[in-house]
C-alpha cells in the first residue's frame, strides 16, 4: 500500500494568459500538509511537485503518476493553474508553454483532460482523488467513468474504493484569488480544513474527502459567492480518507465547542455556554486573544479574476 500524490502548480504563462504567482504557493502548502507525518502522512519521496512545467513533462508525469500502481494505493493528482475549456467543452491542464491564437486555445500547449481520464481508467489504483484549482475545473469530470471491481480490506486506514474529483468552480466558472491571502481561495480552506482539522465534521479523527469538500465549499462561497466548488465521487470516493485531524490541539477542541453552541442558539450565546466556553478555555489553557478569534466572524476579502 502507498500513498503518492504529484502536486503542479502554473504561475508563469506565455502572453495572453494572466500570470498566477499563488499558484507556486498553492503546490507548496499542499506539499507540507500532506508529508506532515501526523497529518497527511504521505512519505516526502512520494510526494512530485512539478513547478511551471512544460507541457511534455507534465504530460509524462500525470502518465507514470497513474502507470504502474497496485490495487490499495491511494494516488492524489492537485493542480493550480489555468484551466481551459474548447468549444465542445473538454478540458485542458495549461502548462507553462499554453498559447491561445484568436482567443482560442492551441491543444498541442496543453495536456488533454480525456488522456488524463484514460490513464486514471487504466491505473489499478482504487483510491483515486483529483482536486483542481482553476477556471472551469468541473468540465475535467464531464465524461469521466469507471468501473471498479473486487474489494480492498483496508477500510481503517484509507476509506472508501473509488474515486474522487474536488473542483474550485463549476464547468462554465471562473475560479478567483484574494487579495488578501497568499493562497488561492480554494486551497486556502482545502489547507485550512486540513492542517486545522476543522473538515472533520464527524470528528473520528480523519478527514475523508467528502468532508473536506464540504468544508472547502462553505467557506469559498462565504468569501467568494461566485465560485461553486464541485464534487464527483465514483462508487465509495467519497469516504476516501486524505489526512487525519490534529484531534488533541486545543484550538480545533474550542473551535468546535464554540461551532456547537452557535449552531443551538442560531449565533447566540447564553451565559451558560459562555462560561462552559471560558472553562474550557483555561481548562486548554488558550489565550484570551485566541478564543476571541473563534468568535470572529468571517469577513469577505476582495477577490481578483484568475483567468482574464
Amino acid at each position: 500500500m502507498a500513498k503518492v500524490a504529484l502536486l503542479i502548480g502554473i504561475s508563469e504563462y506565455p502572453r495572453g494568459l494572466t500570470p498566477l504567482p499563488n499558484a507556486v504557493n498553492d503546490i507548496e502548502a499542499m506539499r507540507r500538509v500532506l508529508v506532515n507525518p501526523e497529518i497527511g502522512g504521505f512519505a516526502p519521496g512520494d510526494v512530485t511537485v512539478l513547478t511551471n512545467p512544460q507541457r511534455q513533462e507534465m504530460e509524462r508525469e500525470i502518465y507514470h503518476l497513474y502507470a504502474n500502481r497496485h490495487k490499495d494505493d491511494l494516488v492524489l493528482l492537485y493542480f493550480s493553474g489555468h484551466g481551459v475549456t474548447v468549444e465542445n467543452g473538454d478540458f485542458y491542464f495549461s502548462s507553462c508553454e499554453t498559447q491561445k491564437q484568436d482567443n482560442k486555445l492551441l491543444p498541442f500547449t496543453a495536456v488533454a483532460g480525456t488522456s488524463v481520464h484514460s490513464w486514471m481508467n487504466q491505473s489499478k489504483s482504487k483510491r483515486q482523488v483529483v482536486i483542481l484549482d482553476c477556471c472551469f475545473s468541473g468540465a475535467f469530470a464531464k465524461g469521466l467513468t469507471a468501473k471498479y471491481g473486487g474489494n480492498i480490506d483496508l477500510q481503517q486506514q484509507l476509506g472508501g474504493e473509488g474515486r474522487a474529483i474536488l473542483t474550485a468552480s463549476t464547468s462554465t466558472q471562473y475560479a478567483f484569488a484574494s487579495d488578501d491571502l497568499e493562497l488561492s481561495i480554494y486551497t486556502h480552506y482545502l489547507v485550512e480544513g486540513i492542517e486545522k482539522g476543522a473538515a472533520d465534521k464527524d470528528g473520528d479523527g480523519l478527514i475523508a474527502v467528502d468532508e473536506l469538500h464540504e468544508y472547502a465549499k462553505s467557506k469559498v462561497q462565504e468569501a467568494s459567492p461566485a465560485m461553486t466548488p464541485e464534487f464527483y465521487p465514483v462508487k465509495e470516493g467519497y469516504r476516501i480518507f486524505l489526512a487525519k485531524s490534529p484531534k488533541d490541539d486545543p484550538k480545533l477542541k474550542y473551535r468546535k465547542e464554540v461551532e456547537q453552541r452557535a449552531k443551538l442558539n442560531q449565533g447566540r450565546f447564553s451565559v451558560f455556554a459562555l462560561e462552559l466556553l471560558e472553562s474550557k478555555r483555561i481548562e486548554w489553557q488558550l489565550s484570551d486573544d485566541d478564543a476571541k478569534r473563534m468568535f470572529g466572524k468571517s469577513k469577505k476579502a476582495p477577490v481578483t479574476l484568475l483567468c482574464q
